[in-house]
């Protein structure tokens, strides 16, 4: 099913511009079992590549903005290596909940700050970084979360996003498809949308930022953007 900003998800279309409420009751769902436990999920391997990619936050000490922060574990370990305070803002309360006690586990609730919005429409404070890692893909409409998040960046953004181009492409389209295929039959379901990254990275050229660097996790892309 084709998408704007040529992205590709199989499910119905359910939502208009609110957020789909089968984001919130899906990744509630995942963060129930470590709600409910001692242990804390580890980053995923594409948020520690996002880390690497941001290796210059200790010199930088900069405040973070990370939407679509889920369990919190890659906005705890920017204050880990140096943020001076991060700010995570997801759909899902279960995840809030526990980025929040990750934050607490760590000493860091004075550094941190976790609360329940959609990074499409709230009203966003500038942070001299915007962070979008394993974000965007949830949303149908990119373009209206990208319109709403980049004002906020004063100095950098930076996401990571399944690759539409070259040989990535060509895998990640019909792997999707087929992923959301497949989670449709689940419940919950959110489906996933693979966006056009040359889209997403002219829009943040015409917003004035440059090309910093950018990396692979496998099939995922990564690009770090600052202002011109």
């Amino acid at each position: 099913m084709k998408g704007t900003d040529d992205s590709q998800a199989a499910g119905p279309d359910c939502c208009g511009q609110g957020p789909d409420p089968r984001i919130a009751r899906y990744f509630d769902a995942a963060a129930g079992r470590p709600a409910d436990s001692d242990d804390l999920p580890p980053a995923k391997r594409v948020s520690v590549a996002m880390l690497t990619e941001l290796r210059d936050v200790g010199e930088l000490r900069p405040t973070v903005l990370e939407l679509g922060c889920g369990m919190g574990a890659l906005s705890v370990s920017l204050v880990e290596r140096g943020a001076s305070r991060v700010t995570g803002i997801d759909l899902s309360p279960g995840s809030i909940e526990v980025a929040t006690r990750r934050a607490a586990r760590a000493g860091l609730e004075a550094q941190t700050a976790f609360v329940v919005g959609d990074g499409a429409s709230v009203a966003l404070t500038p942070h001299d970084w915007v962070v979008l890692d394993r974000m965007i893909c949830c949303y149908r409409d990119a373009g209206r979360l990208l319109e709403n998040a980049i004002p906020a960046a004063q100095r950098r953004i930076a996401f990571s996003i399944p690759e539409s181009r070259g040989w990535r492409g060509i895998v990640n389209r019909p792997l999707w498809f087929l992923e959301n295929m497949v989670n449709f039959a689940l419940r919950p379901y959110a489906p996933g949308y693979v966006h056009d990254v040359h889209s997403i990275e002219a829009r943040l050229h015409r917003a004035g930022f440059r090309h910093l660097r950018s990396g692979y996790s496998r099939l995922w892309y990564l690009g770090v953007f600052e202002r011109s």
